[in-house]
C-alpha cells in the first residue's frame, strides 16, 4: 500500500522552490517553439531518461547517482535548479536518511532526483512508484510553467498532462539528451526580464 506521504513529497505546494523553474519552457515559448511539442520532447528525452531513470541507482548508491545527475546538467541554470530544489527538500527533513543528513551537513551534492529517491526509500515507497511520482511532478512543473506564461490555458494543460502520462514507461538506462534544451537554457541565462530562473 502506498503511504500518503508520497503525495506530500510530490506536491507542487511543497516549499522547495519548484515554481521558480520552467526548465526551458520560458525560453522556448519566447523564441516561438510550439510549446506542447517542446514539453513532450523534454518529458520523454530528458525527464524519463534522466531524473526518473536515475532513481534505481539513487536507491542503492546515492553518491554515485548524485555525481551522474550533476554532470548531466550542462547549463548553469539546470544545475542550480536541481541543486536548489534537492537541498530545499533535504532541509525539510521529511524522512530519516543517512545520505540526506550528509547533504544537510554540506558533504553531498544533493540533486533533486537523488533526494527524492532517498526520501521515497526511507518512507518505504517502491522505486517504481517513486519514478512515477517524479515523472508526474516534473511534467506538471513544465506544464504549469507554460500556463503561467499563458502559452496554454489550464484545461489544455490538464489534457496535455493526461495525454503524456498515458504514454509513460519506466526507463532503465540513464541517457538524457536534448541539445535544444541546453542551448535554450544557456540563452535564458542572458534574458532580462524573465519570469523563471530557468
Amino acid at each position: 500500500m502506498l503511504t500518503p506521504k508520497i503525495f506530500q513529497i510530490f506536491d507542487s505546494a511543497l516549499p522547495i522552490g519548484s515554481f521558480n523553474y520552467s526548465y526551458g519552457v520560458e525560453e522556448a515559448y519566447m523564441r516561438g517553439f510550439e510549446i506542447k511539442s517542446f514539453i513532450k520532447d523534454i518529458f520523454f528525452n530528458v525527464i524519463l531518461k534522466g531524473d526518473v531513470a536515475i532513481i534505481d541507482l539513487a536507491y542503492e548508491k546515492p553518491e554515485e547517482a548524485d555525481e551522474i545527475v550533476y554532470a548531466s546538467k550542462l547549463p548553469k541554470e539546470l544545475k542550480e535548479a536541481s541543486i536548489n530544489m534537492g537541498i530545499s527538500l533535504a532541509r525539510l527533513e521529511l524522512c530519516d536518511d543517512d545520505y540526506i543528513e550528509k547533504v544537510n551537513r554540506g558533504e553531498g551534492i544533493g540533486t533533486y532526483p537523488v533526494i527524492i529517491a532517498r526520501c521515497c526509500k526511507a518512507l518505504g515507497i517502491k522505486a517504481e512508484d517513486c519514478k512515477a511520482g517524479l515523472a508526474y511532478a516534473e511534467l506538471s512543473q513544465l506544464v504549469f510553467s507554460a500556463v503561467r506564461l499563458r502559452a496554454i490555458d489550464f484545461i489544455e494543460g490538464q489534457k496535455l498532462i493526461s495525454e503524456i502520462l498515458s504514454e509513460y514507461k519506466d526507463e532503465k538506462d540513464f541517457s538524457p539528451f536534448s541539445p535544444i534544451l541546453d542551448i535554450l537554457s544557456k540563452l535564458h541565462e542572458e534574458r532580462e526580464p524573465k519570469v523563471f530562473m530557468s
